[in-house]
């Protein structure tokens, strides 16, 4: 059972401010009395608009559309992945990785031929019909699937109220999109606790990204070059770091803290000697991959020059800046990939809680974690070997969501007390100033470039019956 997300207060608009008794009364008349709000739009734009898209688009947990092409005979079932579509906010490149991996797996589960889609994020281009910016940093994954296949599927971001249930998801209790899993457990730690990442996590993950996150060349080039001129032959230790404020703000969302400088600097010793003791003779080197300079500069200090790594990126204020403006959005995200690939290629990863901590953890299912912030048991529990094979997971996954989708849709699909529920959290965002309307703009304005765009901006949403027909059962 999905349960509603969190969402973080944020002040409102000026138009929020202006109009709030107006938005009030007519919240509660949706609520009350299931009244389009559509047929305000001419007269009251900004409010109703926002109702009208808040009512179809926060009932779905995950807007999911299908469209016919007419004409085609190709019977697999494409599955188009567009998480970038509701990126508006800021979200990280690592976690829109993470996103992407947890919907190729669902695809992958249901039977259907998937491909990936980025048309608007903080690390794409100009946003426009027939782009495709993931294959700035990916190669193309079916290309053209979309376009030969009798029936597509389009798989849009989460809705910012809700978690969905990923397939990922192995505790009962557990909640979370792989994105928003953690390296610590927090089980009996808090009242709600998001899923902890466990070796079975990596096995899955890695078996995706095996098959479907490869390289661009240029990419795939640069990290190969920068490895065999400075790592190969060496033992890596890789290290991240992240100190800007926003990675704090975070961890305290999630009742975390965010361990000192020198707690990873006192890792990496320790882990030098027991290296030094088991391999005698073999040099050490430590790539460092930062959002601030000066955390490189102190591990420089500690460790040598000639030991530390990092390659040339925007760090601090500078990669801050840039994120405002498109035209830098390539060279981060190429910045931030290569740093994953390259911390990835070590043998040692020290790290806290971060999505590309976690992203280097799947790409590299040998790398021996140490988790900073993390007790005996995280230790145990992040390099313990999985108690099943990657086709035995895949299997696993299979089976979850041909069982989801067979739960009874009278819950599922047209629950009065899920219906209830998120009509009272919207009621409960205009009264306390915390619904997430920049979400759902963001996603509404987005959906001209879906490749589903007919349904969506028409709010024809599918339901779990019409994925149960295209999946046979």
């Amino acid at each position: 059972m999905e349960g509603i997300r969190k969402v973080p207060r944020r002040f409102p608009t000026k138009m929020l401010l202006k109009h709030r008794r107006v938005l009030l009364v007519i919240g509660l008349m949706a609520v009350l009395f299931a009244v389009q709000p559509v047929n305000f739009v001419g007269r009251i734009y900004g409010v109703a608009k926002d109702l009208w898209y808040t009512d179809a688009y926060l009932q779905t947990i995950k807007p999911v559309a299908i469209h016919n092409n007419t004409g085609q005979n190709n019977t697999e079932i494409a599955c188009v992945i567009e998480t970038s579509l509701g990126s508006c906010d800021g979200i990280g490149f690592a976690s829109l990785v993470l996103q992407t991996i947890d919907e190729i797996t669902t695809c992958l589960a249901r039977g259907f031929v998937p491909t990936v889609i980025w048309t608007d994020c903080d690390y794409c281009g100009t946003p426009g019909p027939g782009v495709n910016y993931w294959t700035w940093y990916f190669k193309a994954i079916n290309e053209g699937i979309e376009e030969r296949a009798k029936t597509r599927v389009c798989v849009g971001p989460s809705t910012p109220l809700f978690y969905s249930s990923s397939l990922y998801l192995t505790r009962s209790g557990a909640t979370g999109e792989l994105d928003d899993f953690r390296f610590a457990d927090m089980e009996h730690k808090v009242t709600r606790y998001i899923q902890p990442i466990t070796a079975e996590t990596r096995t899955l993950a890695n078996y995706v990204i095996s098959g479907y996150l490869k390289p661009a060349d240029g990419i795939e080039n640069s990290v190969d070059t920068f490895y065999q001129s400075f790592m190969d032959g060496y033992v890596n230790i890789g290290v991240h770091l992240r100190f800007h404020s926003g990675h704090v703000g975070e961890m305290d969302f999630f009742e975390q803290q965010m361990p000192k400088l020198q707690y990873f600097l006192q890792t990496v010793q320790r882990l030098i000697n027991n290296i030094i003791a088991t391999n005698t003779g073999k040099e050490i080197r430590i790539f460092v991959a930062s959002d601030k300079d000066e955390s490189i500069g102190v591990f420089k200090a500690e460790f040598g020059d000639n030991r530390v790594l990092n390659i040339n990126a925007l760090r601090g204020e500078e990669m801050s800046n840039k994120l405002q403006n498109k035209e830098s959005g390539r060279l981060l995200g190429e910045q931030i990939l290569t740093d994953i690939l390259l911390l990835a290629k070590c043998d040692y990863l020290v790290h806290d809680e971060s999505c590309v901590a976690a992203l280097t953890y799947y790409y590299n299912s040998n790398i021996t974690s140490y988790f900073v912030s993390g007790d005996p048991f995280d230790h145990k529990r992040l390099n313990a070997q999985p108690r099943f094979d990657s086709d035995e997971l895949f299997r696993q996954a299979v089976a979850m969501v041909t069982s989801n989708s067979r739960v009874p849709s009278a819950w599922q699909e047209s629950s009065f007390l899920i219906d209830l529920a998120i009509k009272c959290q919207v009621v409960w965002g205009f009264l306390n100033s915390d619904l997430p309307m920049e979400d759902v703009m963001c996603y509404y304005q987005n959906m001209k470039w879906s490749k589903c765009q007919e349904e969506f901006l028409q709010s024809q949403l599918a339901k779990n019956s019409d994925l149960r027909g295209l999946m046979n059962f």
